[in-house]
């Protein structure tokens, strides 16, 4: 019931979904929200945490590695490297079948109506990221990384992709393709490296090289 409750919620809004909706989704009952979950608010907290807990486990390992492998970088090129490789692999993630739209909907959703939702979302999955990537931008842009700039280049980066699965509708019919297919990402990704990573340059006041 839980991922039928965030399938809906994502595609429709909180209020737009109605508890008869979920149970139908999920063929059960409509008493059985109230007896194994409490009330629709209480759902909708159950469908974030799924989805915050999804986006958590994912990351680790990514993540992990932008630590590990920043702390032993010697220069500002590797660095950037670095935070290439680990924003093309949430690209990557963002863009695979196991995480339907209707997923993305729900976080970005959840970021406007800064409820309990938002909260979960920024603590357990957006500030952790944020974190581990604007000491590495730190580093990169040599500011501090709490500084204006490191932060909102650090916001920037993390958001500019999710447009290519918001409008993969759009996407699919720029590029004259009938579905978004593994092979396919990975030649979207080669085009939007070599951009990704001049960003980066840039930001380090470094000359951007073809």
């Amino acid at each position: 019931m839980v991922l039928g409750a965030l399938d809906l919620f994502g595609r429709h809004g909180f209020d737009a979904t109605t508890t008869r909706m979920i149970a139908q989704a999920a063929s059960m009952n409509l008493g059985a929200i109230p007896y194994y979950f409490g009330s629709k608010e209480d759902l909708y907290a159950e469908a974030a945490g799924h989805l915050a807990s999804f986006i958590e486990q994912e990351q680790a390992a990514p993540l992990a590695r932008l630590r590990e492998q920043s702390a032993m970088a010697s220069g500002v090129p590797e660095l950037i490297e670095l935070v290439v490789d680990f924003l093309i692999s949430q690209t990557r993630l963002l863009l695979a079948d196991r995480v339907p739209i209707s997923w993305v909907q729900f976080f970005l959703r959840a970021q406007t109506e800064h409820g309990e939702a938002f909260e979960r979302f920024f603590a357990q999955v957006v500030e952790p990221s944020q974190r581990s990537l604007n000491e590495v931008l730190a580093r990169i842009m040599q500011r501090p990384p709490d500084d204006f700039r490191t932060r909102t280049l650090s916001f920037f980066l993390f958001h500019q992709f999710i447009c290519l699965r918001l409008a993969d509708s759009v996407l699919m019919r720029r590029l004259d393709w009938d579905a978004i297919t593994p092979q396919r990402v990975e030649q979207l990704l080669d085009v939007l490296t070599p951009p990704l990573r001049a960003q980066l340059l840039s930001a380090a006041n470094l000359p951007i090289t073809p």
